[in-house]
């Protein structure tokens, strides 16, 4: 792996801006709190780092100060709170189709967008953890919302384009040296999304097709036909899995029987059999949203 030097105020702010648990031997959740999560598996040979998050602070300070094995990054799919630190890699997996959408730039406007839904998210933080801590007692450390990096808010973020050095296709395994990541390719929220199995060891990171929330499927490359039948693949699987760890919002971990809830959910918007009510997502754009018990689900505005 190059090594790539960063500014040292660039570094320091990485350990301030993740908040990293240990999930099972070897496993880290390296949580951006309210916005995404990466996660790094340890293997004898090397490791994999599963997303490398908003790019808002660098993640491979971090990684390196929990392993010394070379990293792997594996891109659940290719949008940009997926992929903000890929530039600092040498070696990227990703589906075969999202391959093409890491070398494309990211639209300022959208960043700028995001911007705007993240500062009202800190903003709002204090007032709704002094409401915990006086009536719920639910938060916990991974869930403290950081203030953005002076940088960024300077406006000097950006998503660096990155290229893919290993193409991934349904069904393959990733060996890491004594434990394997299996490909499955769960198509829905974007064309190229993917979830994986830690073969034998019973954990599933859902990438975006497995979210508490919202669950976006409104977006241009989302298909809500695809997405409902790849939950039912995963919900089908569900016995093979003791725990499923989700990428965004503050609750990223649920249990194997959450699969069969969301599928039943995606049946009964795709079937319109669900109330829609109008919403607004993260950056801005209206959409229209069906509310269940835990999370929602997000499906593109009609067309006037």
């Amino acid at each position: 792996m190059a090594t790539r030097a960063l500014p040292k105020d660039f570094v320091s702010t990485a350990h301030h801006w993740f908040a990293v648990d240990e999930l099972a031997p070897g496993v880290w959740r390296l949580a951006e709190p309210g916005h995404v999560c990466s996660w790094l598996v340890e293997g004898d040979d090397r490791a994999a780092l599963i997303d490398t998050g908003c790019g808002i602070a660098p993640i491979r300070p971090v990684v390196e100060s929990l392993t010394s094995r070379p990293v792997l990054v594996v891109n659940t799919h290719h949008h940009f709170d997926h992929v903000g630190g890929n530039h600092e890699w040498d070696e990227i997996a990703i589906h075969e189709l999202g391959a093409p959408g890491l070398e494309e730039p990211v639209p300022r406007p959208l960043l700028r967008h995001y911007l705007d839904y993240a500062r009202a998210m800190v903003a709002s933080f204090d007032r709704y953890r002094a409401l915990d801590g006086r009536f719920f007692h639910l938060l916990e450390r991974q869930h403290d919302v950081r203030p953005l990096p002076t940088r960024v808010e300077r406006g000097e973020w950006e998503i660096k384009p990155s290229r893919a050095t290993q193409l991934l296709r349904d069904g393959d395994l990733v060996d890491l040296g004594g434990r394997d990541l299996r490909v499955w390719h769960t198509p829905g929220h974007s064309r190229d999304c993917i979830s994986l199995e830690l073969a034998a060891e019973r954990l599933l990171f859902g990438g975006d097709t497995v979210n508490t929330g919202p669950v976006y499927a409104q977006l241009p490359d989302s298909d809500l036909a695809e997405f409902t039948a790849s939950l039912q693949r995963l919900a089908g699987m569900a016995g093979h899995f003791d725990r499923v760890f989700c990428s965004h919002f503050m609750r990223t971990e649920v249990s194997p029987s959450f699969l069969r809830v969301q599928v039943e959910a995606f049946r009964g918007v795709r079937d319109g059999l669900e109330e829609l009510r109008p919403a607004v997502d993260c950056v801005g754009t209206n959409v229209r949203e069906a509310v269940f018990d835990g999370f929602s689900i997000l499906v593109a505005a009609e067309e006037d």
